[in-house]
């Protein structure tokens, strides 16, 4: 399977190779389990990559939601993304009722030791899979940013895939005091 703008999604998604980046302290413990209590979901969060074609991975088990370990983690500041499937096996998973979200509902994210941070939906965008602009999805922010990603509309039976994708873009409900006055900045994103 062919995936498109793999180089802009990597340019996005990379941090920036500075002296202080590399000297960065350790980071906070990656999210483990993924709450959304709109469409009864919970699910358990593994660490994703890339791919050997240099795009996000998704998880192999259709009951779990992967976490972008490349990103941030969990309360740090920037864009954490997750994705998970909408279907397999002829069944829904994780994502599968995803496109009930709406904005104002609430999202929880833990890590192994029960931290927990929410986020408030602010927006849901369907996509087109291969010509949409990656730096409106994978762009990263100053502040504490949630995008949940899963497939959807047409499938495409000869290439084995949806045409698009479902995007829902959320911000911290509870976002700690920015230490250097700046505000939440949401990425270039408006709902459909």
């Amino acid at each position: 399977m062919r995936r498109p703008r793999v180089l802009a999604l990597l340019l996005c998604l990379l941090p920036l190779g500075s002296a202080a980046a590399q000297e960065a302290p350790p980071r906070p413990d990656p999210p483990t389990v993924i709450t959304i209590p709109t469409i009864g979901l919970t699910a358990p969060v593994i660490a994703i990559g890339l791919e050997d074609d240099g795009s996000m991975g998704a998880p192999t088990d259709p009951d779990t939601v992967g976490w972008y370990d490349l990103g941030p983690g969990l309360g740090e500041p920037g864009n954490l993304l997750v994705d998970g499937h909408v279907d397999w096996g002829g069944r829904l998973r994780t994502f599968g009722r995803l496109r009930q979200v709406a904005v104002g509902d609430g999202v929880q994210l833990a890590d192994a030791d029960g931290q927990v941070v929410s986020y408030r939906v602010v927006a849901t965008r369907w996509l087109d899979a291969d010509t949409t602009d990656l730096a409106d999805v994978f762009g990263q922010t100053p502040d504490q940013q949630l995008t949940l990603i899963t497939c959807g509309g047409e499938f495409d039976q000869a290439r084995h895939l949806y045409l698009s994708r479902l995007v829902v873009r959320a911000v911290r409900d509870d976002p700690p005091p920015a230490s250097d006055g700046a505000q939440n900045t949401l990425l270039p994103f408006t709902p459909n």
